[in-house]
Formats: structure tokens, sequence, C-alpha cells
């Protein structure tokens, strides 16, 4: 499992909510699936100046609690591939560590020129799930 640390303030919530908007929260997700590419040697910048990327195909997300200020943790875990298609199970822990989201979410490689799905760049794969078996 991969997990990042993000600071909420009163920037991140909606006022009228009091809390962070749905929508935000998948942006707090997209942090840490960036990081996690940097993490396994695939930063998006190095993607990107070779013509690909990594685009979402499928999100589905379950909230099971409101995102409030503070520190929150978001995690990329339970990573798969099944054909193309990475799959990333992602959640979002409060600083009492209960669950507030969890999500499924699905990308694949494209090429930015053609804008066709490709094949991961070469190493990925391997990378991407052997960062996954570690603990």
């Amino acid at each position: 499992m991969f997990s990042i640390q993000i600071e909420l303030d009163d920037e991140w919530v909606a006022p009228v909510y009091d809390h962070v908007h749905h929508g935000r929260c998948f942006f707090l997700m997209e942090q840490a699936r960036v990081a996690y590419m940097a993490h396994i040697g695939f930063p998006n910048e190095a993607l990107l100046a070779r013509g690909q990327a990594a685009v979402i195909t499928a999100v589905a997300a379950q909230y099971k609690r409101e995102v409030k200020r503070g520190t929150v943790t978001v995690t990329c875990e339970d990573l798969r591939v099944e054909g193309k298609t990475l799959i990333i199970g992602q959640k979002i822990v409060n600083e009492r560590g209960k669950v507030a989201v969890e999500a499924r979410i699905e990308s694949v490689f494209m090429d930015m020129n053609t804008r066709r799905g490709i094949v991961p760049p070469e190493g990925f794969i391997e990378a991407f799930l052997a960062a996954a078996q570690q603990k």
C-alpha cells in the first residue's frame, strides 16, 4: 500500500456544506496516484514528455463519512492489471483512522498524439505490481 498525507484547511472546505465537496475528493485521490506513479519511477512529467499519459476510464466511489478539515491519508492499494486496464483501490482516511471515501479507479495508457490506448511503458507493469506487494 502507498499513501500520502494532505492537510486540509478552509480552502478545501465548501462553506455551504462545511466539508470537502465530493468532486474535490477525486482531486485528492489524483494527487496520491500521481505521487504513486513517481514513486515507482514513472513521474507524470516524464510520461507526458514521451507523449504518454495514464487516463481515467472508470470511477466508482462510496462516501462513508464527511471529509473535514485536518490531515487525511490518501491511499493507493489493491493494485491490479486486467489486460491493458490498471485498477487502483483508493481510500481517504480521516485523522481518527476512519475511512471517509473508498474508490476504484480504472485507467489505461494513451498515446497523446494519436489519442489511442497503448500498452504501458516497458517496465511499468512490473513496477506497478511489485510496489503493490509492499506493505
